[in-house]
């Protein structure tokens, strides 16, 4: 499974909602890697906007620091079970494809970039962007709603 930065920022700053939506996912995807049952893999890309985003002042009013951001990425790197995926060529001729076909710009560029990795690695992708569903079949997508 691969979470998107969505999971990783919703998880990570209590005060956002749907935190316990991604926190629980958090939390039980990595008690499935520890027991061997699933496998979690962290792309650069959605590390690094993870990173970019919670410590940015122009996205929150009160950012993280840095220091806390890189703790929490630290603490699922220490996790039984997690892969962090350098990226890899196979993923171009997917990626091209998906923006020449579906004629994406702008954000959707770094959405399709995540969709094309996911199907070169045969991943999964879990993530509370609608977007995906454009992207991505659904056997390789699943998508969290808020909590009530």
């Amino acid at each position: 499974m691969i979470p998107d930065v969505n999971i990783f920022g919703t998880a990570f700053r209590t005060v956002q909602s749907p935190h316990a939506t991604a926190e629980a996912w958090l939390s039980k995807a990595r008690r499935d890697c520890a027991r061997g049952s699933e496998r979690l893999t962290l792309l650069p890309m959605i590390v690094t906007s993870f990173l970019r985003l919670v410590t940015n002042p122009r996205v929150f009013t009160k950012p993280d620091p840095v220091t806390d951001a890189v703790a929490f990425i630290d603490a699922i790197f220490e996790s039984p079970g997690v892969d962090f995926t350098p990226p890899h060529g196979e993923q171009w001729p997917l990626l091209r494809n998906k923006l020449l076909t579906l004629r994406l710009n702008g954000n959707l560029v770094t959405d399709a970039w995540i969709a094309s990795t996911v199907e070169a690695h045969s991943e999964h992708l879990v993530t509370f962007d609608r977007d995906f569903r454009r992207l991505l079949a659904a056997r390789d997508l699943t998508l969290l709603g808020a909590s009530k």
